[in-house]
């Protein structure tokens, strides 16, 4: 009995965290631009409007009242929200036992269609939180200048840190919204 238990809660825990997938693994370049696209399979059981409605109750949830939020866009016609937001991104401690901390800034598109929901995250720049003077005259990166395999190949040292660093911290917040995003359509499962 105690090894049936034992072998449920294994099943139990590896199928939690299959749920939490990462699906953004790498920096994708569309045109020379940082373009993160990922589709979001919705069973059929609710229809376009029920759709839109929980993508429509997220978007205010999540970003409505938001002090990092530049805009929202709540387009009923094509069922699809878009967000301008920003986040400050703390970063994993670089060889010289330093945290440092940037500002994302990035806009998304989430697209209800027939089969599910389409989540498009577009225009990433970052804002160097500590360098000099950053509280007046941030340096803004853009990703394709910071985070693609090119950018981070072309540097070394704490530049190549920062870059990779920030790659990772991006990577796992878009992962982060990409989960949270795909929950709300998973019909209590």
């Amino acid at each position: 009995m105690k090894k049936i238990i034992f072998t449920v809660l294994i099943l139990a825990s590896v199928l939690i965290q299959a749920k939490a997938q990462s699906a953004f693994t790498s920096v994708p370049v569309v045109n020379g631009k940082v373009v993160f696209q990922q589709f979001i399979h919705i069973e059929q059981e609710l229809s376009l409007d029920q759709r839109y409605a929980l993508l429509y109750k997220w978007g205010k949830d999540n970003y409505a009242g938001n002090p990092l939020l530049s805009g929202i866009r709540f387009d009923d016609k094509a069922k699809s929200i878009t967000v301008s937001s920003k986040i400050e991104l703390l970063l994993p401690q670089n060889s010289n036992g330093v945290r440092e901390k940037v500002v994302m800034n990035y806009r998304f598109d989430a697209t209800i269609t027939n089969a599910g929901c389409m989540l498009v995250i577009r225009d990433i720049n970052y804002q160097n939180a500590q360098s000099g003077n950053a509280n007046f005259f941030p340096k803004t990166f853009t990703a394709e200048e910071t985070i693609t395999s090119t950018a981070i190949s072309a540097v070394s040292g704490l530049d190549k840190e920062f870059r990779t660093n920030t790659q990772k911290s991006t990577l796992f917040y878009f992962n982060e919204l990409y989960n949270d995003l795909s929950k709300i359509f998973s019909l209590g499962k």
